[in-house]
């Protein structure tokens, strides 16, 4: 008993293995790209956006820690937040934040 494959069968292996090769021959950095250009995209500190709007950028690498920054309000008392890496909305009426060199848990 003899089995033949189908051609088409034959050229989705040969697809297949061409692009396991491909694949194969990316650069690991390649993978990480997305990520590492997203956190490039990071305003890291206190900014404010077109609209006025107040944010805390957490520009932090592995192993994860979370900060406490200090807020200063314009209109209000001002206080103190613990925020994780990324970017944290503050609100408006903020004059500025900053971290204070304590850890915290954001959760």
């Amino acid at each position: 008993m003899r089995f033949t494959t189908p051609t088409i069968t034959k050229s989705a292996i040969v697809a297949f293995a061409a692009a396991t090769i491909a694949f194969a021959g990316t650069p690991a950095s390649a993978a990480t790209t997305t990520n590492t250009q997203a956190a490039a995209q990071l305003q890291c500190g206190y900014y404010k956006d077109e609209g006025g709007l107040s944010w805390y950028g957490h520009c932090d690498t592995p192993p994860r820690t979370d900060v406490v920054i200090h807020v200063d309000t314009i209109f209000a008392p001002d206080y103190e937040r613990c925020v994780k890496p990324g970017a944290t909305r503050l609100g408006y009426g903020i004059r500025g934040a900053w971290y204070t060199g304590k850890l915290c848990v954001a959760g």
